[in-house]
Order: structure tokens, then C-alpha cells, then sequence
């Protein structure tokens, strides 16, 4: 894995934020641009050249041939192991990824960022290259480091295009959501009818029959 340096981290980070972050502005052709992800081309087509030029250079090279000290021919041999391998394993897979997506900055932004730190390990090889090995390999090595620096700089046009472009087509999207008027309320249902009751007659507690005991008590008439 090729890993960066952090001051380009920085760099990166914050081109990268104030692309997400940058208003856009009013374009009366916005409409014209909204197929503009779609004519992106591919990020293999972008780095196919630079990346055939660094392979015939890494072939054309030989430690074995370099000068300088043992620190130095051990260093350069493990950067070129590095690169080797992003080459043929970890960046074609990138690149794969990216190009599914033309039009997406979030497939783009992991090959951008892998050959970004792709040309800084190149960079040291070419220093250490300029020093220690014979003019013809590190020729090689300019030629390749040049051509991986144009396509790295095109690529990343093509990284800030995706974002401006998805930026547009968010913006419609969320003016579109404005545009439809909110839904009519619906009112409430009536309330049910309520039913009369019917009162209730109370029952009159039926008389008590006069009782013997009295009729028999009254006073005779003599």
C-alpha cells in the first residue's frame, strides 16, 4: 500500500472540501450541463499513457547498476517493489471502480488519491535515480514521472467536474422538491351522531291494603 505525505493530505483534503462546499453559481445553461458527468472520460483512458511509460521505465531498471550507498540502493528497491505492486495489483481494481462510474466523485476520489501517492513515491525514486543511477535509467524515470504528473493533474479536473456537476444536479433536485405545493389537508370526519335517550319512569309503590286489625278495633254502636 502506497501511503501519502501529509502535507499533500492537506492539500487534498481542503481542494477537495471547497468543491463540496463552494456555492454554485447561476448558469442560464445549467440544463446543457446536466449531461456534463457523462462526458467525463474514464480514469484508465486518463492514465493509460503515464502508466505505460512508468512500466517500461521500472523494466529498464537495475539496482545492481546504481552507485551510491547500500542505504540508498535499499531504499530506491523498496519504493520500486511499492510501486510494482500499486501498478499491477492495487490500482487497476481503482481504476475498474472508477470507471463503472464515470460520473461519480466518490468512485473517483480513491484512484485520485492512490495515484497522487503513486507520484510521490515515484518522485523519491527519481531523486535517488538522478544521483545513483546511469543517465539512461534515470532519463526513464523523468519521462515517466513527467507523463504521471500531466495525468494526475487531468484526472483531478476530471474529479472537480464530477463534483460540480453532482453539486447541479443536487440543486435541481432540491429546487424540483420545492416547486410542488404541499398536499391539501384532508378535514377531519364528522362526529357520529349521538342517539336521544329515553328517561326512564320510576315505579309507584303500589298501596298497602287497610288492615283487619283496624276495622275491628272501631267502637260499637249501642
Amino acid at each position: 500500500m502506497i501511503l501519502r505525505t501529509p502535507f499533500f493530505l492537506l492539500a487534498l483534503s481542503g481542494t477537495f472540501l471547497a468543491a463540496q462546499t463552494a456555492p454554485t453559481p447561476a448558469n442560464p445553461r445549467a440544463p446543457a450541463a446536466a449531461g456534463a458527468a457523462a462526458k467525463i472520460a474514464g480514469a484508465s483512458v486518463t492514465l493509460q499513457p503515464s502508466l505505460d511509460i512508468l512500466n517500461s521505465a521500472l523494466r529498464g531498471i537495475s539496482i545492481e547498476r546504481w552507485k551510491g550507498s547500500a542505504a540508498i540502493r535499499g531504499e530506491a528497491e523498496n519504493n520500486l517493489k511499492s510501486i510494482r505492486n500499486d501498478v499491477s495489483t492495487t490500482l487497476p481494481a481503482l481504476l475498474a471502480t472508477a470507471d463503472a462510474a464515470p460520473g461519480s466523485s466518490a468512485k473517483l476520489l480513491p484512484a485520485y488519491r492512490n495515484v497522487d501517492a503513486l507520484y510521490d513515491v515515484v518522485l523519491r525514486v527519481d531523486a535517488a535515480a538522478r544521483i545513483s543511477a546511469p543517465s539512461d535509467q534515470s532519463s526513464a524515470l523523468d519521462q515517466a514521472l513527467a507523463s504521471l504528473e500531466d495525468n494526475r493533474r487531468t484526472l483531478g479536473d476530471q474529479l472537480q467536474r464530477a463534483t460540480e456537476a453532482q453539486e447541479m444536479q443536487v440543486g435541481r433536485l432540491q429546487a424540483a422538491l420545492k416547486a410542488i405545493p404541499p398536499p391539501t389537508p384532508i378535514p377531519p370526519p364528522p362526529a357520529p351522531a349521538k342517539c336521544p335517550t329515553t328517561p326512564v319512569r320510576k315505579k309507584r309503590p303500589a298501596a298497602k291494603p287497610a288492615t283487619a286489625a283496624k276495622s275491628s278495633s272501631a267502637p260499637a254502636h249501642q
